[in-house]
């Protein structure tokens, strides 16, 4: 079968790695001159690792990443709030998002890969999908695949009244050479009225790091903000995460607004199917974007290995609407009680994480565990 593939992120790559072994003939493009990812740090759980099982890939990705036992929030003094403990039996990793899209692309041939195609539209009919590019010939294929990102070109195309919702606050990113944390296994957030800092450990003695503020959208104020602005709002905050932002070069310092997705009904529309972002871009609170968009890619190949064609894009719908839209909403909720800026709410919200069981806590996410994968 011949598949577009539009976006070579971390969805559409590996979309792309696992169909070309079902020697589908692939086609992946993407509008930048290269392939990068615009992040810092980022985590793969055991949700998908574990539906890599045996695969290479998951092996390359094991061999750069550090291992993460456990969620830590805290609060300004840097008392423990709550800890979430992983499932047992999986592995959580954290590693440099570049360096997991460059493993990912290691299983691609290069030569399906096209930069510099911007997609200005997809047509749908009942043999074909026409994929038309800016200042290109079209091109037809048998599926299309949308993995461009939140704001993408393919969902435009079919679903074009869905548009990204802003939630209310940015997020400042960057990573740190040469730091000693005292849990090197542990992921930690310092919930604080001047917003959220979290400390991610990375292997070799890396951190990667956010802070997380309420926000106008495109808030020129934050724009101007630089690495002695962010330390100067949280020189408050412990010892740890001082030395993380001393750490902190000048420049590399990224911002992003969050924005997340009203849940779609389908994902599938005729010979286009949605993936990763363009399906259910979520907030990052519960730390599965990219999780889910690689998660989508092993059950989109899953289900065209094992059912005819209309079977499988019907089934892969069937998976993936329902749990993703779980994601969105429970992401969403974690960050509006995390965002809150109120003395009153943060005391009694401090007070409630205080006295509520580890392990309830920890329960609250082991449904991203309990999906199929065909």
């Amino acid at each position: 079968m011949k598949i577009a593939i539009i976006g070579a992120g971390i969805g559409g790559l590996t979309a792309a790695a696992l169909l070309q072994e079902q020697e589908h003939e692939i086609e992946v493009f993407e509008q930048h001159g290269s392939v990068q990812e615009l992040g810092a740090g980022i985590g793969i759980g055991g949700n998908v690792l574990s539906k890599l099982t045996g695969h290479d890939l998951a092996k390359g990705i094991k061999n750069e990443g550090q291992i993460i036992h456990a969620m830590q929030v805290l609060d300004n003094k840097g008392k423990t709030l709550s800890t979430a403990t992983l499932k047992e039996n999986t592995i959580n990793l954290t590693l440099r998002r570049q360096t997991l899209l460059d493993v990912i692309k290691s299983y691609v041939e290069p030569t399906a890969i096209h930069t510099d195609h911007q997609v200005t539209r997809i047509d749908n009919d009942n043999d074909k999908v026409i994929v038309q590019f800016e200042n290109k010939e079209q091109k037809a294929f048998d599926l299309c695949i949308g993995a461009d990102g939140l704001h993408s070109k393919v969902r435009a195309s079919v679903k074009s009244e869905s548009k990204p919702i802003y939630q209310g606050y940015t997020v400042f990113r960057g990573l740190v050479q040469d730091v000693h944390l005292k849990d090197p296994h542990v992921a930690k957030e310092y919930w604080t009225k001047q917003g959220r800092v979290g400390v991610v450990p990375l292997i070799n003695n890396e951190a990667y790091w956010f802070i997380s503020v309420n926000a106008k959208e495109n808030d020129e104020k934050f724009k101007a903000y630089a690495k002695p602005h962010l330390q100067a709002r949280f020189n408050h905050l412990p010892e740890e995460v001082r030395k993380v932002l001393d750490k902190q070069e000048e420049t590399g310092i990224l911002l992003h607004d969050i924005y997340d997705l009203k849940p779609l009904k389908t994902f599938v529309y005729g010979r286009t199917l949605l993936l990763g972002d363009a399906a259910h871009a979520t907030t990052p609170n519960l730390g599965q974007g990219a999780g889910q968009a690689m998660e989508d890619a092993i059950v989109l190949a899953n289900c065209l290995k094992t059912y005819d064609f209309d079977n499988a894009l019907s089934r892969y719908d069937s998976l993936r609407v329902a749990h993703t839209k779980k994601v969105i909403k429970k992401s969403r909720a974690i960050g509006k009680i995390a965002q809150s800026s109120n003395t009153i709410v943060i005391k009694v919200r401090d007070l409630i994480s205080k006295v509520i069981p580890n392990k309830l806590i920890s329960n609250q996410s082991k449904f991203i565990y309990k999906t199929k994968d065909k």
